[in-house]
């Protein structure tokens, strides 16, 4: 079997980060591993504390992890909040290509995960694709001018449509369109960055590994249901 990484935050609940990410890895046939960035405390109703990972723990958690098992792909969600740790972490996480970032610096409900941007800089220096939705792809936009990777901005709406554009150097390779319903489903961004890496790892291109990922989150998301303080939509995927 092989395995695929997630560095990302803990959600207790399991809609959305590391939980989500292994769930979705085993969909497409590869074992996870993981390392908690960040812990929070939230439910359907949003997050109401965030807590991260001392730095000196999560470098040795990342350490021990690859000892042992080499990832064929990395996926990266909540950045540590210390540039210096996440130079580490780049530094440890580079040579297991691909690696998507999915640059979550708030969460749809609930507090900031980030204030100061510039910590993520040393992962994006790693990364092959990052995978904003519309609103993070505003506030990272001035982060990006020397990304050499792919970008995939995901959710861009337009009336009653929904758009999820493929760009590259500033430019739109590919766009894919979807009818817009009023679901707010929990865990789409990890969902979808983790789908692209598993197709990605399974020897797709990245245009192709798009379009895949947009199709799996167009599934992902009619097979969720209504649950919750707040009735969010979670997902059977």
């Amino acid at each position: 079997m092989k395995f695929l990484l997630t560095v990302a935050g803990f959600d207790p609940t399991g809609g959305a980060g590391i939980l989500r990410d292994l769930a979705i890895f085993r969909r497409f046939g590869f074992l996870g591993a993981a390392a908690i960035t960040a812990n929070t405390v939230q439910n359907t109703g949003g997050v109401r504390r965030v807590e991260f990972v001392e730095g000196g723990f999560l470098i040795e958690h990342l350490k021990a992890v690859l000892e042992e098992i080499k990832p064929f792909g990395v996926k990266i969600g909540i950045p540590h909040s210390s540039a210096e740790i996440n130079s580490e972490m780049a530094k440890l996480l580079g040579d297991f290509k691909p690696i998507v970032f999915d640059p979550v610096v708030s969460p749809t409900f609930g507090k900031e995960f980030l204030s100061n941007l510039e910590v993520i800089r040393p992962l994006l220096s790693v990364a092959d694709v990052i995978t904003p939705n519309f609103s993070e792809y505003r506030v990272l936009k001035p982060y990006l001018e020397d990304f050499k990777g792919g970008v995939i901005v995901k959710g861009v709406v337009e009336g009653e449509r929904v758009k999820d554009l493929l760009m590259m150097g500033g430019e739109i390779l590919k766009e894919i369109v979807h009818v817009r319903d009023d679901k707010e489903v929990r865990g789409t961004g990890c969902a979808f960055s983790s789908a692209l890496l598993s197709l990605m790892c399974l020897g797709e291109v990245l245009e192709k590994a798009f379009v895949g990922a947009s199709s799996f989150l167009e599934t992902y998301r009619k097979e969720s249901f209504k649950t919750g303080i707040m009735k969010q939509w979670y997902s059977f995927v």
